[in-house]
């Protein structure tokens, strides 16, 4: 097959989640005998990244331009594409990817994130302006997730959980609707053991999604009676400033901001790595950190968490956005060593149905069903 990853921004893997899913499927497609290329808006001159894939960048600033539109058809045309894989499923720019002219590509939309988020946010409100609000909100889901799916050949959730919910709220229900969770490429892992003692934030430095903010926050009850610990900070963005700047006004001590680096060699030494996000499509870096025998903690703010975590089993949940009782868990966890220990090696044996030679094979077969069925 050939198969075209399209997107917005530039897919390099340490750059975030998006890039690191598209480059682990990219080689496990290549590997397994598929032709694989990436069209995207972005373009990074300077990066010197291997990518497993041939790569194309539309030539004009104009995302939805004339001229993009047809350098994008005369891309699918040229390599012959039997495939369109949209990571751009959650963006308004899908409505120019799906649009391929004359070509016979299935289409493939892939959900990064929760589709249903916010859903059921400010619900302090009266009562019969919450339902009003809700209701507006299912009006604007309903057309977002109709029009993909009108679309697309294929709509990829990341969780059954979220394929429940649209159920549930939108009372949606299509058999174009598939869940297949996010892979890893996972080698034979070897960790230090013992684990030093360092906490983790992996994840872009954005006060509305991430919340790096409230890492912070949990970590100033915290860092004076743990003297011997430290937290490390991975991840860029449009927040790293603001960031810093709360850092100091907390006069936070052992707090280490690390930028865009390859998080690996952090896991390999780390006890916690901490998820603070309001929400997550599937929160990659945990699963990724747990095959180091990195403990994971959470707010159980997204549905998908408990796809990777079972509370006090492989990893620790606090519950939705209580930063006492995040604060109380993460304590626990950072004073016994025993206890982290035990969770760490369930942790690391509980993600390996996110291997990529499980979460391949799913999607190469979704690919064929598209092609047989079109």
């Amino acid at each position: 097959m050939n198969i075209l990853f399209v997107y917005q921004n530039w897919l390099n893997p340490n750059r975030g989640g998006v890039g690191r899913v598209a480059d682990s499927l990219a080689m496990y497609l290549v590997q397994n005998g598929h032709r694989v290329y990436y069209l995207m808006h972005e373009y990074d001159e300077n990066d010197t990244y291997k990518f497993p894939a041939q790569i194309f960048t539309l030539p004009h600033g104009d995302f939805f331009s004339a001229t993009n539109v047809q350098f994008y058809h005369h891309v699918l045309h040229e390599k012959h594409i039997d495939i369109v894989l949209n990571h751009d499923a959650s963006n308004e720019r899908s409505k120019f990817w799906l649009e391929t002219g004359a070509s016979k590509a299935r289409k493939v939309s892939l959900y990064h994130t929760d589709p249903l988020h916010g859903l059921n946010r400010n619900m302090r409100l009266g009562k019969v302006v919450q339902i009003c609000v809700k209701a507006l909100k299912i009006f604007g889901y309903r057309k977002v997730i109709g029009t993909l799916l009108k679309n697309s050949d294929k709509l990829v959730l990341l969780s059954q959980e979220f394929k429940k919910n649209m159920s549930k709220e939108l009372k949606i229900n299509s058999s174009k609707i598939v869940a297949i969770s996010n892979p890893c490429v996972f080698e034979e892992v070897k960790f230090n053991n013992p684990k030093k003692k360092q906490i983790l934030f992996v994840g872009r430095l954005d006060w509305s999604s991430k919340r790096p903010d409230i890492m912070l926050r949990i970590w100033s009850h915290l860092y004076r009676i743990y003297s011997d610990w430290e937290l490390l900070v991975l991840g860029d963005g449009p927040d790293r400033v603001k960031t810093q700047e709360l850092a100091r006004e907390l006069k936070l001590e052992r707090i280490f901001f690390k930028g865009f680096v390859k998080p690996e060699p952090f896991y390999k030494e780390a006890s916690i790595i901490c998820l603070t996000s309001d929400y997550e499509g599937f929160g990659l870096v945990m699963p990724e950190a747990m095959q180091y025998g990195v403990v994971p903690i959470a707010f159980n703010n997204w549905p998908s968490l408990k796809d990777i975590v079972v509370d006090g089993e492989n990893g620790v949940i606090a519950r939705q956005n209580d930063i006492p009782d995040f604060v109380a868990k993460l304590e626990l966890l950072m004073s016994d060593a025993t206890q982290r220990a035990s969770i760490a090696l369930r942790a690391k044996d509980s993600v390996k149905k996110f291997h990529i030679g499980v979460i391949g094979p799913q999607w190469i077969e979704l690919f064929k069903t598209s092609i047989k069925n079109g």
